[in-house]
């Protein structure tokens, strides 16, 4: 009995070590063939097509509609008036202009015909008076703070804290003022603050940009009334798509809308803008397909059928000068697996090599910076947050009001410079990234921001700096 029972303990722990044996055996084949596809793809990935250009230019609605608009030809500036007697004007006012239309000199900055008349009636602003029309008018004329019963600086400091990560209500109760005010207060200053990027970020010389896009929700989302999918499916979904020179650190364009090719041309077509005619930066992206198309629209050219390629049409080629590359993330669980980067366009050597020149590799890491800064200074853009936008619209205003206080009135810490100084204690002059591109020469206040009348037109030869 107890033989036979041994015999079948002994026969069952067999047929348990045969099955755990084939168990091990069938985990291994699937790893195996799993290794033998990884591989598989890799080799296709290495032997991908050769980029063989375009038979047909990709299509830019902002080019486009640029070509349809013919701006009025711009008049030649009259001549600058030098005062004859009198002291010496003490109050600046070469960056305002006569208000006039119909003054010679309406639109000009600087050329001498705007001089100061004190503060009529003992009031907070100044007046300002041209020489040449001989009419007077307000300092404020034309900005943000004409015709409010706020103080100027109430004003300026509700929006500051707007800008610094602040909800509409919050600023409302800490500066006694309804939401709805601060709303309207927003509203005019983004569109003030668009034109204003317009007129002062144009003529970039910038060796880099990176570019990427991040998605935000709207408040009905949050509230249930959308499911998150059916919002990410809607054509005015609110992703913000955002384009950084890593070196200055300057956020040189933005754009709110669907994740289309459409919109990464938008955000290609305003970097293109702002940048030198000529000028052909190095464009680092993640590995969406959108950009590459985009990059093709506007840096790309018609180049004839080469002999013995087997072509008989013209094909749509990127510039020569023209050097992209893609940072591909993969993640498992939340969590990087693998980072890989292709060079889609120009050498990798002398990518290398312009990156070695500061110390760098590819990568997208400061549009990453960007946009977790976004995230905390916008509060429609926030995490897990009771500050999101209503609208877009909105949305597009608050993070207007970001761009702009980002790049002139932020210093950045890895963008201040030593200052000479006889002394042994080492003094450092801290700089905004508009200051490190060139475009002004001191930090600026949001009050000296919204102040700023934008001129109907470019100024010849007119310094940045207000």
């Amino acid at each position: 009995m107890v033989d036979t029972l041994i015999r079948h303990i002994v026969m069952v722990l067999i047929i348990w070590q045969v099955i755990r044996c084939y168990q091990h055996w069938v985990l291994a084949q699937a790893s195996l063939e799993r290794l033998g596809r990884q591989q598989v793809r890799q080799v296709r990935r290495k032997q991908a097509k050769v980029f063989q250009g375009l038979t047909k230019k990709p299509m830019c609605v902002s080019c486009e509609a640029e070509a349809r608009h013919n701006p009025s030809a711009r008049r030649e500036p009259p001549p600058r008036i030098e005062p004859k007697r009198g002291r010496k004007r003490e109050v600046p006012t070469g960056h305002r202009y006569c208000p006039n239309e119909d003054c010679r000199y309406y639109g000009w900055l600087g050329l001498g015909n705007i001089s100061s008349n004190g503060h009529p009636n003992g009031g907070r602003n100044r007046q300002l008076y041209c020489g040449v029309c001989k009419r007077y008018f307000a300092e404020t004329k034309g900005t943000l703070f004409y015709g409010k019963r706020y103080r100027p600086e109430q004003i300026e400091q509700a929006l500051t804290a707007l800008a610094e990560g602040l909800g509409i209500r919050a600023v409302g109760r800490v500066f006694k003022v309804e939401p709805d005010t601060v709303l309207a207060w927003l509203l005019e200053a983004g569109a003030h603050l668009e034109a204003f990027t317009d007129y002062l970020v144009r003529e970039l010389a910038v060796e880099q940009v990176q570019l990427d896009e991040l998605f935000g929700l709207i408040r009905a989302v949050e509230q249930g009334e959308l499911e998150r999918q059916e919002a990410i499916e809607q054509l005015d979904r609110p992703w913000l798509w955002a384009a950084i020179d890593p070196v200055s650190k300057f956020w040189l364009a933005t754009a709110l809308g669907p994740r289309t090719t459409a919109l990464a041309q938008r955000l290609v077509h305003q970097v293109a803008r702002r940048l030198k005619v000529g000028q052909v930066p190095l464009f680092m992206t993640d590995g969406w397909k959108g950009y590459e198309t985009a990059l093709l629209t506007h840096y790309g050219q018609w180049r004839a059928p080469q002999p013995g390629s087997g072509q008989r049409q013209a094909r749509w080629w990127p510039l020569p000068e023209l050097h992209y590359v893609q940072v591909i993330k993969k993640r498992a669980r939340r969590r990087l697996v693998s980072i890989t980067r292709r060079v889609v366009f120009g050498s990798r050597d002398l990518i290398r090599q312009q990156l070695a020149a500061h110390g760098w590799q590819i990568n997208t890491a400061f549009i990453e910076r960007l946009n977790l800064s976004i995230r905390q200074h916008v509060p429609g853009l926030g995490r897990r947050v009771n500050t999101l936008a209503r609208s877009s619209g909105g949305l597009a205003q608050q993070v207007g009001l970001y761009q702009v206080y980002y790049n002139f009135c932020l210093p950045h810490t890895s963008l201040k410079v030593a200052l000479e100084n006889e002394r042994s204690r080492k003094k450092w002059q801290p700089r905004s990234p508009a200051m490190a591109v060139g475009l002004t020469d001191h930090l600026w206040s949001l009050g000296e921001v919204l102040a700023f009348r934008v001129p109907p037109w470019p100024q010849p030869g007119a310094a940045l700096a207000a």
